[in-house]
């Protein structure tokens, strides 16, 4: 099981993402948390602040990649940034309701 992150620059492809991951049975539940203030080094190695999306939601491991696939299809031109963080200890009846919950692997 895992903890996915995903980060965009486009507000209006966060509730898309959550309700299509979840349709398609990727994602359990999804937080998204908007106006989230990142920052980075510029190109003129200045710092600069943007406001991104952030989407987070269990699931399964094993799902990533299908995730993956997913938002490179779905936003070619604009790919949302997305890793996983893995959970080591998780209570078993909500682990046991991710497992029946997401799509079989």
């Amino acid at each position: 099981m895992v903890l996915l992150h995903v980060i965009t620059n486009d507000t209006n492809q966060t509730d898309e993402i959550v309700d299509q991951l979840i349709t398609q049975k990727l994602l359990l539940s999804g937080i998204t948390i908007e106006d989230v203030n990142v920052k980075k080094m510029g190109h003129e190695g200045n710092i600069i602040s943007e406001k991104q999306s952030l989407i987070m939601g269990t699931t399964k491991a094993l799902l990533f990649n299908k995730i993956d696939a997913f938002l490179r299809d779905k936003y070619p031109d604009n790919v949302p940034t997305v890793y996983s963080i893995p959970i080591v200890n998780m209570d078993w009846e909500q682990a046991d309701q991710l497992v029946k919950e997401t799509k079989a692997i």
